[in-house]
């Protein structure tokens, strides 16, 4: 919001981008999301992300100031922290590859998830910021993939 606020009254033009969520649409009633699906968020992180989605429109419509929402899916690098289950599972077949013995515990592999590449999804941010008018964006593969799938596909290429 302090962000915003300094945009909104310094005398220089200036864009702005929201890393929205698609964590925002928690409980989901229809498919594929869009920019006009509902927002309900299930945990305080959704909350805080829509609270700031929000914040975002109500800037561009009340105060024109140039601001892009990007609804962000999720989307892996090679920089993703251990802690993140993309991480966990590559990290986890690369050393059984190596001879470990561990065994990989997940919790539902069944869950589904679109999962895009980092690299193509900053570029997808920076093209916002280049159009003439403001607006909000879903970022997405519009594949859905299970955790199961993920998992065979990781240790396959591991051998």
């Amino acid at each position: 919001m302090n962000l915003l606020e300094a945009i909104r009254i310094l005398p220089f033009k200036a864009k702005f981008y929201q890393a929205s969520s698609s964590e925002m649409y928690g409980k989901v009633n229809e498919l594929p999301v869009t920019e006009k699906t509902a927002l309900h968020p299930v945990s305080p992180y959704a909350v805080s992300k829509a609270a700031s989605h929000w914040m975002t429109v109500n800037y561009r419509e009340a105060y024109g100031v140039f601001c892009c929402c990007g609804i962000l899916f999720n989307h892996e690098s090679v920089l993703r922290g251990e802690h993140f289950v993309t991480k966990k599972i590559i990290s986890a077949a690369v050393r059984i590859r190596k001879g470990s013995k561990e065994k990989l515990k997940l919790g539902n592999i069944e869950i589904k998830r679109d999962w895009g590449l980092a690299p193509e999804y900053v570029k997808a941010m920076w093209l916002m910021l280049q159009q003439d008018s403001p607006d909000d964006y879903v970022i997405a593969t519009g594949e859905p993939h299970s955790l199961r799938e993920f998992i065979e596909l990781a240790f396959s290429y591991a051998g």
